[in-house]
């Protein structure tokens, strides 16, 4: 089948299957799923088909690879030692990601303290409200999750969470889990841009894309699996936040420089975090590899692996048999589906840094085409995994004590709906790429 088709298709599919796991089929939202659509595509197109989109792209992917330039001066100025052959002993991936989160957070710290992000914010959510019909809570909150992380947006709009109904509150956190912060994608960027230096504005370029249409691909997947409702059970209304909602700006900093410090602080927590994250989840994705291979290595198993197709046993290996049609639906080659199933299984099982770094790596090496390659990078452009469920339930429970058992619900859900609000993305992309 050819890769327009399948795209075509793979959007029908996640779209079926989300509305196979719906709260209530019968009331699908037919406004918010075509509007929903309709954004992406539109977005889609004018960074990818246009020359004014691809263009601004383009200058703000080289503004970005200047950034990442100028947090590995920052990174050599504290770690100045030089070897023999003039490579920086400092280049490695826990510098990477410290220098580069550390760099990011701060320059939005100053972008905040001066309103600029707000309005950036303010403008996304007023077209997502106006085109889609959502409220104005729920679209700030998305329009956040474009700049920050999945707990530091619904920051933003914390009044309105305690009143939001279960349908808003399944939009914020699926956007969460849907889209990834600044601070990490430049991370993303930072690992293409060692492995394949010639590709770095043009992966770049598909990352940012990613993280714009995926804010109202969100909104798709939320409402369809938990469509809003005008009344509940007992016949009380249900009361919308307000379509003005304003960002609760909180504290952005006395002036430049205590914003500058107060980022810069921020994105060392952040990136203690995240490579903590990482330490623990590659020593365990090693010891369960390590036990299936022991398993898989045993004579009686050498008929199961040849019906599997798998030379070792290991845990990238079942992934990929698992998510196999996952990459089949997106659009990527047949001869890539593999690995790129076992990318996407990756990231949902651990870590999407772990498979970032992975696809990295092998487009490098030549075992993904470069259009697999792009279609992988939207699938992974969010922080749908299973460990991010405890991150969201933990950052967002204490806005709204009294529904914590509400939130700790519909968070398995909100991931899922997150997870394939990317691989809509990806399928949409796939179609132009």
């Amino acid at each position: 089948m050819p890769p327009l088709l399948r795209g075509f298709g793979g959007i029908v599919a996640l779209v079926c299957i989300a509305w196979l796991l719906s709260s209530n089929r019968r009331r699908f939202p037919w406004k918010i799923v075509i509007s929903g659509l309709a954004l992406q595509w539109v977005l889609a197109l004018f960074v990818l088909k246009t020359e004014i989109g691809n263009g601004l792209f383009t200058l703000l992917a080289k503004f970005i690879g200047a950034i990442l330039a100028a947090a590995m001066e920052g990174a050599g100025f504290v770690f100045r030692m030089v070897i023999p052959d003039g490579t920086p002993w400092f280049l490695n991936i826990g510098v990477i990601i410290i220098s580069t989160i550390i760099f990011v957070s701060m320059l939005a710290s100053i972008g905040y303290h001066y309103g600029i992000l707000q309005r950036l914010v303010q403008g996304m959510a007023w077209i997502m409200r106006k085109s889609m019909g959502v409220s104005g809570a729920e679209s700030l909150a998305a329009a956040a999750n474009v700049f920050f992380g999945q707990t530091e947006a619904p920051l933003l709009v914390r009044p309105y969470i305690p009143k939001m109904s279960q349908s808003e509150l399944m939009a914020l956190m699926t956007g969460g889990f849907a889209t990834v912060a600044a601070g990490v994608l430049s991370v993303y960027i930072a690992f293409f841009a060692e492995a394949t230096p010639e590709l770095k504005v043009e992966i770049t370029r598909h990352l940012l894309t990613a993280c714009l249409m995926s804010a109202p691909g969100a909104f798709v997947m939320a409402k369809i699996m938990v469509p809003p409702i005008l009344a509940t059970a007992d016949g009380s209304p249900v009361i919308k936040t307000a379509d003005d909602s304003k960002i609760d700006a909180g504290i952005t900093g006395e002036n430049l420089l205590d914003a500058m410090t107060e980022g810069a602080s921020q994105g060392m927590r952040l990136a203690i975090n995240v490579i903590a994250m990482l330490i623990a989840f590659v020593a365990l994705i090693h010891l369960i590899d390590a036990g299936l291979g022991l398993v898989g290595s045993q004579s009686w198993m050498a008929g199961t692996l040849d019906w599997l197709g798998l030379k070792t046993l290991s845990l990238s290996g079942l992934l990929g048999i698992l998510f196999r049609p996952i990459a089949m639906f997106i659009g990527v080659d047949s001869a890539d589906a593999h690995q790129v199933a076992g990318l996407i299984g990756t990231g949902i099982a651990t870590n999407e840094i772990i498979a970032y770094e992975n696809l990295a790596n092998m487009l490098r090496d030549g075992l993904v085409s470069k259009r697999s390659a792009f279609i992988a990078a939207y699938a992974l452009c969010g922080f749908a995994n299973f460990s991010s469920i405890g991150i969201q339930i933990g950052g967002i429970s204490p806005m709204a004590p009294d529904r914590r058992a509400e939130i700790a619900r519909l968070a398995p859900r909100a991931m899922l709906g997150g997870a394939m609000a990317c691989w809509m993305t990806a399928a949409i992309a796939s179609t132009l790429i």
